[in-house]
């Protein structure tokens, strides 16, 4: 993937990124993503569940856009990626990782089987394939679930 100068610094900063997803009939679907990545030119990986939009719209289109601001207020940074699913064994080794960055405190606790098979969790795996600086006048915010940003007119 090319590289762009404070990409990486920005994409480390933000834990907070987008995850925009397009349907068969082309349509994005937005949503803010917790990012557990330090390298934007490096597999970026999301926890989540089976039953999503986000994994249906992967399962009929791979091609996926992260979205990020740059330390320039007017400027985004976009990461063109393929999406897929990762293997049983690292949903289940990432998910306990997961779970016990959010809920530190139940690690004596861990009520999440950890030999147990658990179909509905997903691992989705995004491999950058180009980045690039949009201007902030491209990306359209909407108040709807799941279409919070996307971009148009690229």
């Amino acid at each position: 993937m090319n590289e762009i100068p404070r990409l990486e610094e920005s994409f480390k900063k933000h834990k907070v990124i987008y995850l925009i997803t397009f349907d068969d009939e082309g349509n994005s679907h937005s949503r803010p993503m917790t990012n557990f990545s330090d390298d934007p030119y490096d597999l970026i990986w999301f926890p989540t569940f089976r039953d999503t939009q986000k994994v249906k719209d992967i399962e009929e289109n791979p091609k996926v856009l992260i979205l990020f601001p740059s330390e320039d207020s007017e400027y985004f940074y976009e990461i063109e990626g393929k999406a897929s699913f990762a293997s049983r064994s690292e949903v289940q080794r990432k998910w306990e990782w997961w779970y016990l960055f959010w809920h530190p405190n139940q690690h004596d606790k861990f009520w999440i089987s950890r030999t147990g098979e658990h179909p509905d969790r997903v691992i989705i795996n995004v491999e950058p394939i180009q980045a690039r600086v949009i201007n902030k006048e491209k990306i359209e915010y909407i108040d709807k679930p799941y279409k919070t940003a996307y971009v148009r007119g690229k």
